[in-house]
């Protein structure tokens, strides 16, 4: 019995440990450089033993974090399909090889991949570090037009340079070629108090062992008699504007003023000698005729004499 139990657990050793033997026989550089721009290949060869081949289950690339992918980007499965996660990113491996490329590589791919081989119930792991080299780029206006910063006289201000490159470039600052702060990592230059004759050119420059980049800044520092004679020039033109706005109203006034009257005595002309008019043409069409106190024979010569002077005229009653 005790030899059949050694023997047992002789073979489970065996087996155990052949399972545990498949390993990568190369790897990536660590850490692998690229420039920006470019495409970069990561390899991996290795070794499956005869049992870890058969409980193979699919090899995944992707960013490494906390000693494990943490967001796959391709998995290749046993029959040799491939899932990809990301359009960036092509399967070049084979039986015996993982080989996988990312394509472009910017400064956001600067960071840590990994190849997995899953077998299971266990896997074989390993990292690698990108490092992305990147000539230093300084943010500029779209139009391209020569960047302006004002500041009042004795004010501090901060002249912007936003630059973006790996590695970190080193920074200097000149003004009309003298050269005002050199090789530091600030990227901004700030004047604590500004001065008239600060005024003019600033230059931005940055540079790693990828490249160089320019930036040009005007300053202009305003003087405090400029701004008082602004101050008061503007006062003066906006008096003047004023008082020349008030003389055009008073004068518009007067003008409507006057049409206002003539239209209202026009207005009360017009009504009464409508008045007057129709009093006039009523009094004398509706004259009452005084019949009643006069006798009927003279009522009949009054209406003779009427009728007479109506026959003459053409007239009727």
């Amino acid at each position: 019995m005790l030899l059949m139990w050694l023997f047992g657990s002789l073979a489970c050793f065996k087996f155990g440990v052949e399972g545990f033997q498949s390993r990568y026989t190369s790897i990536p550089s660590k850490p692998t450089f690229s420039h920006a721009g470019n495409d970069v290949t990561f390899t991996w060869r290795y070794h499956l033993t005869h049992s870890d081949r058969a409980n193979f289950k699919v090899v995944v690339f992707g960013i490494w974090m906390n000693g494990d992918i943490s967001i796959p980007l391709v998995s290749v499965l046993r029959n040799g399909s491939a899932i990809f996660y990301s359009n960036r990113v092509s399967w070049l491996g084979n039986k015996t090889m993982a080989s996988f490329r990312l394509h472009k590589v910017s400064i956001d791919d600067d960071r840590v991949y990994g190849c997995k081989l899953d077998f299971g119930a266990f896997d074989v792991l390993d990292s690698v570090r990108l490092t992305v080299i990147a000539a230093p780029q300084i943010k500029k206006s779209k139009n391209h037009q020569l960047a302006q910063v004002k500041v009042s006289e004795g004010q501090s201000v901060v002249i912007p340079c936003k630059v973006t490159g790996n590695p970190p470039p080193w920074i200097s600052w000149s003004q009309d070629g003298r050269v005002l702060q050199n090789s530091t990592r600030k990227h901004d230059l700030l004047i604590n108090s500004a001065e008239e004759h600060m005024t003019g050119l600033y230059r931005c420059r940055a540079e790693n062992e990828a490249g160089v980049d320019k930036y040009d800044v005007l300053l202009l520092v305003i003087s405090c008699d400029h701004q008082s004679g602004d101050v008061a020039f503007h006062a003066q033109e906006n008096k003047a504007k004023t008082q020349h706005n008030l003389d055009g109203l008073s004068k518009f006034h007067a003008q409507a003023t006057l049409a206002s009257t003539l239209v209202v005595v026009f207005a009360l002309f017009v009504i009464f000698g409508a008045y007057f008019f129709f009093r006039y043409t009523g009094a004398r069409n509706k004259r009452p005729r005084k019949y009643t106190k006069m006798p009927q024979d003279e009522q009949a010569r009054s209406l003779l004499g009427e009728w007479s002077s109506f026959t003459d005229n053409g007239a009727k009653i």
